[in-house]
């Protein structure tokens, strides 16, 4: 038989290409063995329309058909003659077995009602596997090669359709390659194996592509498609065997989000090999399992929450798992306000990529949102704070959602730069009060303000020192400046040195009083005063006088003048102080002068004179005692402070404070009325004595009628002590 030279062109440059399994990743199906021959071979197989495998004893003479049942076989035909052999066998869907005959080339019909006809001679007796195509059609392949190739022929009917029937055969394919046996699959794919190098191959487009390639098994004849499309063959050895490959395969696929995590429920639609696609849901763990499934082409196209997030192709030839990493993330989203803080107590309104709106709290986190465009609003006690915002979630994502919600922290200082103290502070929104409260001196500061009108107004004795007012819609930091005054009242006599004790009444703007003494300086000072007019009446005791002022500047400074007046008083116990200072360099006698005023009165004394003086002055004697020939007598007070010494040496002791110092300064005067040099060494050990008791500054002050040279000269004795000599005189009007 002549073939084309074209045809002889193809065939030899696939030969000199080297076909072989290159052309096509071959399958490895599940391979069993299902029955062995102990006492001969199988030549070709076939599958009855009951699911019986039927298969022939090539090349044994006499050629017999056997069927195969469980794992017993059974003879079905026996050819006529000794010398006749059978190869092929194919069973159609109506029951009829069609088997060949290589020795007398003849193709038989072995009817299912018993009759035997032939429905197809071949001259040149080269007749040998067959197999039905998926529409009824009978095929044929040359057993031997015929000038080198094996071809692949169709059986068609000639004429009339009779019982016996008649075939001619029409050329299909011509194999470059080895023919054992042929076969069809349910979608109408053309198979052959290649006889003792054990392969399988498909016919595509008229190419063949390596299908499978030997695993277990030595040879590879007569083959045969079940209705799962997987194979049975014979393996042409001896003893011979029959196999099955299972070509389904046990396909695991398992959805994936975007930081590698299963996703469940997902919608998984496959598109099946055969074009046919099925829905699936992935478990719990995110797998999709495709149990005997067939070997080709799968497409997966992956949805959540009822979005596409993946489209997958795969070419599967063997069983085994494969991860679908899908467009799904996390995404977390953080409203913050206008400082870039983490706002609390803000809603979210998200919109996801399937249309639900949801509402959480910010921070919000949504786990396993499709790819998309995922809009969010923001709402802060119930108002609208931020601009639509679309946050792009193609990756895991945090994002920030900027709302217009603002803070707004408040200093109030003094005119001296330093925190305002006894303030009280108001801050009202829209009308809306936020804060009334007496001001903190470390400032403080509002979170999550909304957008309005901002009214800030600090009080102070019931005026108001400060206030801001403006437009909030930006984080502020404000400070005031309290418009309040320091006020300073100076004292001086005619020679311009400062006046100590001169009293010092205040009306301040509000009506209130304030009342004081000058300092050792000579000064009164209040701070802080609110703006106004305030009225001051400075009183030495011999003089006053009246000022009217008006706060209306930081500082406010007043000065007075006075000049003693002896005309007004009736009687006066007047008590000089004279300085004298008669110390060696390294020690000092600190001299003080002071008027005493008092009535005279038979009952009264020096000490009580001098505690008259001291009041005048704005000092106050918290104690005085006075010892007269051992008998302490009390003269203001008792508070138990001072010690009643054992001293036979009469004199009056006083402890005095100054309101005026901060805090209170505390000393202890000691007056003695010196008759003699022995008072004034009495004195000496007095002052040591009660500064050593109390731990206080101790002043010894001595009272005489004149100051002689021999007094003086004992101011050279003392040591360590603060002695101080004065002059009495009785003055009359």
């Amino acid at each position: 038989m002549k073939r084309p030279v074209s045809l002889l062109i193809f065939i030899t440059l696939l030969a000199a290409l080297g076909f072989n399994s290159a052309l096509c990743q071959p399958l490895t199906p599940s391979l069993t063995l299902v029955y062995t021959r102990a006492n001969g071979r199988v030549g070709d197989i076939a599958i009855t329309f009951s699911g019986e495998v039927l298969f022939t004893n090539y090349p044994t003479k006499p050629g017999r058909l056997w069927l195969l049942s469980g794992s017993t076989e059974r003879l079905v035909y026996e050819a006529p003659k000794a010398s006749y052999d059978l190869y092929g066998v194919a069973a159609s869907r109506d029951g009829d077995v069609y088997v060949s005959c290589p020795y007398t080339g003849e193709v038989l019909r072995i009817a299912r009602g018993g009759g035997i006809f032939t429905v197809y001679v071949r001259a040149g007796k080269n007749v040998g596997p067959l197999a039905f195509a998926p529409n009824g059609t009978l095929y044929m392949a040359e057993l031997i090669p015929t000038e080198g190739y094996q071809s692949v022929f169709r059986l068609v009917p000639t004429g009339a359709v009779t019982a016996s029937g008649s075939m001619v055969a029409v050329l299909v394919f011509t194999s470059p390659i080895t023919i054992g046996g042929i076969a069809f699959n349910s979608r109408g794919e053309l198979f052959f194996s290649d006889g003792p190098r054990g392969r399988l191959w498909k016919l595509v487009n008229g190419t063949p592509m390596l299908y499978v390639d030997r695993k277990g098994w030595s040879t590879m004849y007569g083959i045969v498609f079940d209705q799962y499309d997987n194979l049975y063959f014979c393996d042409w050895s001896s003893p011979g065997n029959i196999y099955y490959l299972d070509f389904r395969l046990s396909l695991a696929y398992r959805v994936l989000d975007g930081s590698n995590a299963p996703l469940a429920g997902a919608s998984v639609l496959v598109t099946m090999p055969n074009g046919s696609s099925n829905m699936f849901y992935s478990n719990s763990t995110g797998y999709v399992s495709l149990a005997r499934a067939w070997p080709g082409t799968y497409v997966l196209n992956v949805s959540w929450g009822g979005v596409p997030v993946g489209s997958f192709r795969f070419e599967e030839s063997a069983s085994g798992s494969r991860n679908l990493a899908c467009r799904v993330f996390n995404a977390k989203l953080t409203a913050k306000d206008d400082a870039g803080r983490v706002l609390k107590d803000c809603t979210l309104e998200v919109a996801l990529p399937n249309g639900t709106l949801v509402r959480l709290s910010s921070p919000a986190s949504l786990s396993r949102v499709p790819a998309w465009l995922v809009t969010v609003r923001a709402f802060y006690r119930g108002v609208e704070v931020a601009d639509r915002l679309q946050v792009n979630v193609s990756s895991n994502v945090d994002a920030s959602i900027p709302c217009r919600v603002y803070s707004l922290s408040l200093r109030l200082l003094d005119p001296d730069g330093n925190p305002f103290k006894d303030a009280w502070i108001m801050v009202s929104l829209d009308g809306a009060t936020l804060v009334n409260q007496s001001y903190p001196e470390s400032g403080f500061a509002l979170d999550g303000l909304l957008s309005g009108r901002c009214l800030i107004a600090a009080g102070f004795k019931g005026f108001v020192v400060a206030q801001s007012s403006f437009d909030l819609n930006s984080s502020r930091s404000i400070v005031l400046t309290a418009n309040v005054s320091k006020l300073v009242v100076k004292a001086r006599d005619l020679l311009g040195l400062p006046m100590q004790g001169v009293r010092v009444d205040l009306t301040l703007p509000d009506g209130s009083s304030v009342s004081g003494f000058t300092d050792a300086n000579g000064s009164f000072a209040l701070r802080w005063l609110p703006a106004g007019d305030v009225s001051v009446v400075l009183n030495s005791g011999f003089e006053k006088r009246t000022l009217s002022l008006s706060l209306d500047k930081s500082l406010v400074e007043a000065s007075q003048v006075f000049s003693l007046s002896l005309a007004t008083v009736s009687v006066t116990i007047v008590v000089l102080l004279l300085v004298l200072i008669i110390l060696p360099p390294s020690r000092r006698l600190i001299a003080k002068a002071f008027p005493i005023e008092v009535s005279v009165e038979g009952r009264r004394g020096v000490a009580e004179a001098y505690v008259d003086f001291l009041s005048s002055r704005g000092l106050s004697v918290e104690e005085a005692l006075e010892f007269r020939n051992g008998v302490a007598s009390i003269l203001v007070g008792e508070a138990n402070i001072l010690p009643r010494l054992e001293n036979a040496v009469d004199h009056a002791v006083l402890l005095v404070s100054d309101p005026s110092v901060i805090p209170p300064r505390r000393e202890v005067r000691v007056l003695v009325e010196a008759s003699g040099p022995e008072d004034v060494r009495a004195v000496s050990k007095l002052v040591k004595e009660y500064s050593g008791s109390m731990g206080l500054r101790a002043v010894g002050i001595i009272v005489c009628k004149e100051v002689t040279d021999g007094l003086l000269s004992l101011l050279k004795e003392l040591r360590d002590v603060e002695v101080v000599f004065t002059t009495r005189r009785i003055l009359g009007v």
